[in-house]
């Protein structure tokens, strides 16, 4: 395929998203002029500040849609720091999970990875689980040494490697039983309907237990990375390609 005329356009008519592009992948500074020497299937490779920037696509291109991979790239980074539409993307991927994965430690440092039904209402967060289970007496000794993770499901993910994911340092706070928000937890966790939910709402040796989310970070694809802070305050989150091409693009095949 000739790619000469996608290099002439992108060239003559996208210069700020070049340039967008050489920030985010690249972490250049102060750019004042970005030049795309060589597209393929798998990325673009970009010159701005006497250096060669690799930029790949999420997923692997083919002729039929080079030029959406390219228009979908650029788009990424164009809309990236509007971090209000980030905050609402980032609660309703929280709402598509009735689990979340669990780091605890041990009394003796040893980290667990676990995971609890989730129970999610009036913007807290809540587990109910077992005081047999091992992450439990984690949770007890070391309430505030949690992190926690949501993790999109690899067959809804356009690429192994670009799985969305959200993760949190967490704060675990036993919630009296019998209390209303002890209730109306567990009216919530009933009405999902699961098979065992309505048994074990009784049980004494089960806890209901509010997470509250602290810092985090929250990871939708190529340089799509950012910060959240204890506010809940978003914050790109800048880095350095490891890819660079090479300075005389030897390597690359159209």
């Amino acid at each position: 395929m000739d790619f000469s005329s996608i290099l002439d356009h992108m060239n003559s008519h996208h210069q700020k998203e070049l340039i967008m592009l050489c920030e985010r992948f690249g972490n250049a500074k102060n750019v004042k002029e970005a030049r795309l020497i060589n597209v393929d299937f798998g990325g673009l490779d970009i010159e701005c500040n006497a250096q060669i920037i690799r930029v790949d696509f999420p997923k692997k291109a083919d002729e039929t849609n080079i030029k959406n991979a390219i228009i979908n790239l650029c788009q990424s980074v164009a809309t990236s720091d509007k971090y209000d539409e980030i905050k609402k993307e980032i609660e309703s991927f929280k709402m598509e999970f009735g689990s979340i994965v669990l780091a605890t430690i041990s009394k003796d440092l040893m980290p667990l990875a676990s995971y609890a039904p989730l129970i999610q209402m009036n913007n807290k967060s809540y587990i109910y689980i077992s005081a047999t289970a091992e992450h439990f007496e984690n949770i007890k000794n070391n309430p505030d040494k949690i992190e926690v993770m949501f993790l999109e499901d690899e067959s809804k993910a356009a690429s192994i490697i670009l799985r969305k994911r959200l993760r949190y340092k967490a704060k675990a706070e036993f919630i009296q039983r019998g209390s209303d928000e002890f209730e109306n937890a567990l009216d919530k966790l009933e009405s999902t309907g699961h098979n065992g939910i309505k048994s074990i709402r009784n049980f004494a040796d089960f806890y209901l237990i509010r997470l509250d989310f602290l810092e985090g970070r929250f990871v939708k694809g190529f340089g799509g990375a950012y910060l959240i802070s204890k506010d809940h305050e978003i914050s790109h989150i800048g880095s350095n390609n490891p890819h660079n091409a090479h300075p005389h693009g030897s390597h690359l095949k159209n």
